[in-house]
């Protein structure tokens, strides 16, 4: 029997989803207060409707919305019930989702990667990532039927993996694609030569396709601002280059007087910090060890958002950007995980 679905939000991917859906014969209700095009048989009126007797929850919205719509529905859920979001990011999503739902509502995080443009195209194969979750299996066994009846294939992918893999494709790729706009590349330009196409093409798929996502990918992506960073010191340098006749970097320019000294302060502390890296490390393989003899999930998913919200905390108690800091804890949880032997986990 086929299990009923809210879908949460009537966007651009919302009414793609609800397309595939009604052709795969899979009957949902769709609550969604900012549209007037859901049709009257699909509309439910209330949050609260839309989610009674539904086996999966989608929540097809923006990732900033998220915490405060599954705060809202959290005394309306049941263990029977399945909670997954279908963002284009998807570290943040799941910390939300692990942080409101833990262990008590099944939940796993989707990315479809695809879109209305390319069902429009017909592109295939269609494609969809979904996140491991050693917290709730199920869901993700769910998520997978779910979206191989739509006719998607499915990999599995953590949401690190699947972040740092998209930083390689939708955040250079749409940053670029935009600063061409904004520079006007293949514009009015009738006599541009074939091997100019896909340059233009990027540029239009920035203008016409993207708009909606390039805010979400950028903003939301842990891994995005350093990816971008590397890419302006990439191009700064061919810049460099361009202008002086060479390919590589300018002259160095000699140290003002006491930079030497900070210089030596800042690496005896960062070998202070590799210290307690590999103390953390230890901790953690301790950690492990225990969690293997009585059972306990590795990584632990609820654990580690409330590890993260803590060190958001202590960031704004000193005055330090909490999501910069969360970014660098992101990084140290990464690194603790790949300390812990394979036979452990």
């Amino acid at each position: 029997m086929t299990e009923s679905i809210a879908l949460l939000g009537y966007g651009r991917f919302g009414r793609a989803l609800s397309g595939l859906l009604l052709v795969a014969g899979i009957p949902h209700r769709v609550f969604e207060p900012r549209q007037d095009d859901v049709p009257d048989a699909l509309r439910a009126p209330t949050l609260a409707e839309s989610v009674e007797g539904a086996g999966l929850v989608v929540l097809s919205m923006p990732v900033s919305g998220m915490r405060s719509v599954l705060e809202e529905l959290r005394p309306r859920l049941s263990p029977a019930q399945t909670v997954l979001d279908v963002g284009s990011v998807k570290v943040r999503p799941v910390q939300v989702l692990a942080s409101v739902l833990g262990r008590d509502i099944p939940w796993v995080g989707t990315h479809p990667l695809f879109g209305p443009a390319s069902l429009a195209r017909g592109d295939l194969p269609r494609r969809t990532v979904v996140c491991p979750n050693e917290l709730h299996p199920e869901a993700v066994r769910k998520a997978r039927v779910l979206f191989e009846r739509i006719g998607c294939e499915v990999t599995e992918l953590s949401p690190d993996a699947h972040d740092a893999l998209m930083v390689r494709t939708h955040v250079l790729t749409f940053f670029l694609a935009h600063g061409l706009l904004k520079a006007e590349a293949g514009k009015d330009l009738p006599f541009a030569p074939p091997s100019f196409q896909p340059v233009a093409r990027l540029e239009e798929y920035a203008r016409l396709e993207v708009p909606h996502l390039f805010g979400v990918v950028q903003s939301e992506n842990p891994y995005a601002r350093d990816a971008r960073v590397r890419l302006l010191e990439a191009l700064t340098q061919l810049h460099l280059g361009c202008d002086s006749g060479r390919s590589g970097a300018p002259e160095p320019v000699a140290a003002p007087p006491g930079l030497t000294e900070v210089r030596e302060c800042v690496d005896a502390l960062d070998r202070e910090l590799v210290q307690l890296l590999n103390r953390r490390a230890q901790l953690i393989q301790q950690a492990a060890h225990l969690k293997a003899e009585h059972g306990l999930p590795l990584p632990d998913a609820e654990r580690e958002a409330s590890l993260l919200e803590t060190r958001r905390q202590w960031a704004a108690e000193q005055g330090m950007d909490a999501d910069d800091t969360e970014d660098v804890f992101r990084a140290v949880l990464r690194f603790s995980r790949r300390a812990v032997p394979t036979g452990s986990r």
